[in-house]
């Protein structure tokens, strides 16, 4: 028998987004209300672009992830809370003087990337930012990227969502692989 992963609780999701205060704390606590309800990978998070997500006059429903080779395109539905989300992250950074053209990174980085020059963020500065807002809210649970996405899939299935639907979702190749993590 596996091993369920590791979950926020309704309380712990609270006190993580309740407990940032400032300009650009509140661009942090958008992104992890944007992982919390759409449950992209860390990977698949930092490289999506503006124009996934924003048609250049409003925020788009839905989010087109291209796949990996071998793959099929996944469609993940962007919520209110996950759209709004996106609003405040666009305008952070239009505020810090980044162009919202189709091709710009989603999340910048308040400082340039060493390896390449670039302002797109880095799935360490992410952990980072998760883990310091953690602290911020006294939280003695280890919280990853990765369980932000197990408490999306998790409140799927409270919301009525099937196995498949939600392999399809965290663009799992097998339903066993579902089924082994959130099947009964």
């Amino acid at each position: 028998m596996n091993r369920k992963p590791p979950l926020l609780t309704e309380e712990q999701t609270n006190a993580l987004l309740e407990g940032t205060w400032g300009r650009t704390q509140e661009r942090d606590r958008q992104i992890l209300n944007f992982l919390l309800h759409t449950g992209l990978k860390i990977s698949e998070f930092v490289k999506l672009n503006i124009g996934d997500l924003y048609t250049g006059l409003r925020v788009k429903k839905s989010l087109a992830l291209q796949p990996a080779p071998g793959k099929m395109e996944r469609k993940i539905p962007m919520n209110r809370e996950a759209r709004e989300a996106v609003a405040v992250i666009l305008a952070f950074n239009r505020r810090r003087g980044f162009s919202l053209t189709p091709v710009e990174p989603f999340i910048v980085s308040r400082q340039r990337n060493k390896k390449d020059g670039d302002y797109r963020i880095t799935p360490r500065q992410v952990q980072r930012i998760i883990k310091s807002l953690r602290e911020d809210a006294s939280l003695n649970f280890k919280t990853t990227p990765q369980t932000f996405r197990h408490t999306f899939a998790s409140k799927m299935l409270e919301n009525g969502a099937d196995l498949r639907t939600l392999q399809k979702l965290l663009g799992h190749r097998s339903i066993k692989t579902t089924r082994d993590l959130y099947g009964e």
